[in-house]
């Protein structure tokens, strides 16, 4: 396959700032915008400014128990790209709703906590990360829909923008029935999403996964 792009990020809910984005790309078929974007890029909403978004990430202070926090990973695909099918495998969720963390689609309720952690319904999971079948949220997702790249002009112009996509998560709580001593024990840890774009001509969705899971097996991450 000659078209694959890679996304990255590596978002901490913690009290540091971390790196958000880290994107290349594989192959041609993915143009540049006016960031210096190519093909996939990742970023999330900036909670000092609610209006921006960021691609260096946040800074979390003072989590206490049903502490709730805006954190949505959203991909993006440059305008005029190849038509796509969208990856991501997903590490460390698991580890954090073990911990004590809930991940959520709508904005819970500060003193309530959700019945469980769910993602928005537009990604599917397709693999576990090496552990038995259905065994959480780790693994590799793929976005349901073909990504369509949209259009430039003859002088680069954006003509038709490449179709938006939703955020896996877009909030994070940490539960509200934790005991003094269950929450001096949590400890957070890194919520790792890795992307990939790659054509949908030529290529079935399960053609395109086997790709993906190749090129994830190969990479030293």
């Amino acid at each position: 396959v000659g078209v694959v792009a890679i996304g990255g990020t590596l978002a901490y809910i913690s009290d540091k700032s971390n790196q958000v984005t880290n994107t290349f790309n594989l192959g041609s078929g993915y143009e540049e915008d006016d960031d210096d974007h190519i093909g996939l890029w990742l970023d999330e909403v900036d909670i000092t400014n609610p209006e921006s978004r960021t691609e260096i990430g946040n800074e979390y202070k003072e989590l206490l128990p049903g502490s709730v926090v805006e954190k949505d990973p959203t991909f993006h695909l440059t305008a005029g790209s190849t038509d796509s099918y969208v990856f991501a495998q997903v590490t460390g969720v698991d580890a954090m709703i073990k911990a004590g963390y809930f991940f959520t689609v709508e904005e819970p309720e500060k003193l309530i906590d959700p019945a469980e952690s769910a993602f928005s319904d537009k990604w599917e999971k397709v693999a576990d990360n090496g552990n038995d079948a259905d065994a959480g949220f780790d693994g590799l997702y793929v976005y349901k829909t073909v990504v369509k790249g949209g259009e430039l002009g003859q002088d680069g112009e954006v003509v038709t923008p490449a179709d938006p996509m939703e955020a896996m998560f877009n909030w994070v709580k940490l539960g509200s029935d934790l005991e003094n001593e269950e929450f001096a024990n949590v400890r957070p840890s890194s919520v790792d999403i890795r992307g990939v774009a790659i054509q949908s001509a030529n290529l079935t969705r399960a053609e395109a996964q086997a790709e993906v899971a190749d090129f994830f097996a190969t990479m030293p991450w």
